[in-house]
């Protein structure tokens, strides 16, 4: 039998195009939406501001910084706070230097160490940074003047500061391979020191720094960039594919003179403390830390020995542990060092600091 249509049916109108299309952007919209919420979540859940501000400013990222007029930025005195870029205890004194975590042995001088991150201790409490382990080793006051995101020359120029600030009878001065890349630099989060190389030596520029001139006010790129990185999303995607045009060459611009010369920088740096130290008769050990000594930096440590300066490549060997126990890998680092990997490397240095001069 043929169905007989009811007699007040009507026959349905097809969708027009236009509202076909906004039904399918529905769950467009609604997964963008879950994906924003969910990065907004992981990075910065109570962040209003760019998204991207956050990549190319190093104030606005939960560091414990403050602006300097010689060294750029510094940690900030008298921070003490779980409330930092990593979570654990960070603690700075009055000085500006990183807390040990623990009680002051007694001394009359000081061992001072320098460097980056590796040397702060960037990912772990106060007490199990490197610095802050060789304290226990040594028995002996030890100020921690490492600063995340150092390059070689910063990390120099503050080494400078603490020889005249405190009694100081040994200097480590540490540095991964990219500290040395860092020393091309002459804007890296805010505006940097630089040397420059003149004759057979270097000079220093760029100080004192004036913060409060910003060289990209003016550039509309950089103000619509912000505003497109409100969306954690879109900075998520952007910084994962156009990463140099996103902020990779605001956040660090290189000093035109010093491009491809890090390594011979490098030396000259070394040698620029280690006639400071000479002079002033403190010991100098120069360590190279990091996952992997790259020949640039190997080279750099191997001029240094040969001008008599004492050296420690921590590198290399950690990379032939690695090669019988691949355990380490994970047991030692986790970005940076770990509590396990900041023992040995404070064990490696209170070994050499033991020996004679």
């Amino acid at each position: 039998m043929t169905a007989v249509p009811a007699p007040n049916a009507r026959p349905r109108r097809p969708l027009s195009r236009r509202r076909r299309l906004l039904f399918a952007l529905v769950p467009v919209f609604a997964l963008l939406l879950l994906a924003e919420l969910g990065i907004r979540l992981v990075r910065a859940p109570l962040h209003f501001g760019s998204f991207r501000a956050l990549r190319t400013d190093l104030m606005k990222r939960n560091y414990p910084a403050e602006l300097d007029a010689t060294l750029g930025y510094v940690p900030r005195p008298g921070f003490a706070s779980r409330d930092n870029h990593w979570g654990t205890q960070v603690s700075i004194d009055a000085d500006g230097m990183r807390k040990n975590g623990g009680p002051t042995p007694p001394g009359d001088t000081v061992i001072a160490c320098v460097g980056d991150s590796f040397t702060f201790g960037d990912e772990v409490d106060d007490d199990a940074s490197w610095p802050a382990r060789l304290e226990v080793a040594m028995q002996k006051p030890v100020k921690n003047g490492g600063v995340f995101g150092y390059s070689l020359t910063q990390a120099v120029l503050r080494a400078e500061a603490m020889l005249q600030r405190f009694r100081v009878d040994t200097l480590v001065v540490a540095f991964i391979p990219d500290d040395l890349v860092r020393s091309e630099f002459e804007k890296r989060y805010t505006k940097l020191p630089w040397f420059e190389l003149v004759g057979d030596g270097i000079e220093l520029r760029g100080v004192p720094i004036a913060h409060d001139t910003d060289a990209d006010a003016g550039d509309a790129t950089k103000r619509w960039k912000d505003a497109l990185g409100c969306s954690a999303l879109v900075d998520a995607v952007l910084a994962n594919t156009l990463r140099a045009w996103w902020f990779e060459n605001e956040k660090q611009v290189v000093q035109p003179s010093l491009q491809g010369r890090h390594v011979e920088l490098g030396k000259k740096l070394l040698e620029r403390i280690d006639a400071r130290c000479r002079a002033q008769d403190v010991r100098l050990l120069v360590v190279l830390l990091g996952e992997d000594p790259f020949p640039y930096a190997l080279e750099v440590l191997q001029h240094a020995e040969q001008k008599g300066m004492q050296v420690l490549d921590l590198a290399s060997r950690y990379r032939a542990l690695l090669a019988a126990d691949a355990s380490l890998r994970t047991k030692w680092f986790r970005g940076h060092m770990t509590r396990e990997g900041n023992e040995w490397a404070a064990q490696q240095i209170a070994a050499v600091l033991r020996t004679q001069r």
